[in-house]
């Protein structure tokens, strides 16, 4: 009888990850909670991470019982019997479901540690309370779990998204596909992938489109959606009128998002794993983040680190412009937008930036070696 795993993500970056490692183990069964990549790849699904995603704590009491109702389920197929947990980020969930997998004897795996070094370092015993084996993609997490070390196997593989982000068109081609003029430049609009960032940061970004169109009309926006928000963002494009956007999804491309970074003169993008993946194809972007005040404050209690995006994080200095709660309005992202579309020297800045912190991702191969540590342990 084949070994039985149970893997749990909470968003779509999670999804990218966990279905590349699905397809590198086939010989596990694989249950969980899925995106629709992992559900793609084989994995039999107790919950759906689009029911169950958001950002922030006010953001997520409208899904308090859902999330809850979730977590009972995932409990469940623990005791129904596996062989193994591995859990991918989302730490508020993934924590007390490491923890109940460890009551069980259930061997424990934490790929895509949360981001302790920059904030929660109060879950770090817990963490290595109940995790046997931590996968880690950056080189520094290592010096947060110093003091743990003798508890738990520390793995540090590199960054997946090194394996993952991948371009299939050239810009004739992408712009031939989706009846844009070759004159044309591109500019990318990267609003998330939950539900709660489109509705906050899709309205503000398309706010600030004819703002820039006044000074920048040779330019058409790209909107890549997500196929759990791909009806919000068409409805919230079409309530702001005649402009000139396309919303790109699966239908017309394998990795929407991906082909319009790499197509883009300049993106406006929320504040995440997109952010790093713009960074891997190397044209410049603004970060953007806005949340309920709260949420914010509470955040910025916690956090113990100079910024929000982690291309800076990852450079130890601003390479990329964050605009945040209040600055994250049209005005300011059409002013910036602009700054780097007419400034030569900062656009060619900010790409020399940019290849520096992909170089300093590391090289490819995370995936196998994180698919080869889990079939040793399993």
């Amino acid at each position: 009888m084949g070994k039985r795993a149970f893997i749990s993500v909470g968003e779509i970056s999670g999804d990218n990850y966990a279905c590349e490692l699905i397809k590198r183990l086939p010989e596990v069964e694989w249950t969980g909670i899925t995106g629709p990549k992992m559900r793609q790849a084989g994995c039999k699904t107790v919950e759906r991470i689009e029911n169950i995603s958001v950002v922030g704590i006010t953001e997520a009491l409208p899904k308090y019982f859902q999330i809850r109702k979730a977590f009972k389920k995932a409990v469940e197929e623990l005791d129904r019997g596996v062989d193994l947990l591995v859990v991918v980020d989302f730490p508020g969930f993934n924590l007390k479901l490491l923890k109940e997998a460890k009551k069980r004897g259930i061997k424990t795996v934490y790929f895509i540690a949360p981001q302790v070094w920059a904030w929660g370092k109060g879950r770090i015993p817990k963490i290595a309370e109940n995790t046997d084996v931590l996968i880690s993609i950056f080189p520094f997490e290592k010096e947060a779990y110093r003091d743990y070390l003798d508890r738990f196997r520390f793995e540090y593989v590199g960054h997946p998204l090194l394996d993952i982000v991948k371009t299939e068109t050239t810009q004739e081609q992408f712009k031939s596909k989706l009846n844009i003029p070759q004159e044309k430049g591109i500019f990318g609009l990267l609003a998330g992938s939950r539900e709660s960032e489109v509705k906050t940061l899709l309205p503000i970004m398309l706010k600030s489109v004819p703002l820039i169109l006044e000074k920048k009309p040779d330019l058409h926006f790209v909107i890549p959606a997500t196929p759990n928000v791909e009806g919000l963002v068409k409805q919230t494009v079409a309530e702001h009128g005649r402009l000139p956007i396309t919303v790109l999804t699966k239908d017309e491309f394998k990795n929407p998002s991906y082909e319009t970074m790499k197509h883009s003169v300049f993106s406006v993008i929320a504040s995440g794993t997109a952010t790093l993946e713009a960074s891997i194809i190397g044209n410049p972007f603004l970060l953007v983040y806005k949340v309920s005040p709260i949420t914010f404050f509470i955040g910025k209690m916690l956090v113990s680190v100079d910024f929000l995006g982690l291309p800076n994080l990852i450079a130890g200095r601003e390479v990329i412009k964050e605009l945040l709660q209040k600055d994250c309005n049209p005005e300011k992202i059409a002013e910036y937008s602009l700054k780097y579309l007419t400034d030569g020297e900062l656009y060619g800045r900010t790409v020399a930036d940019l290849k520096e912190v992909r170089q300093k991702l590391g090289g490819g191969g995370a995936l196998d070696r994180t698919a080869n540590i889990i079939r040793e342990l399993i």
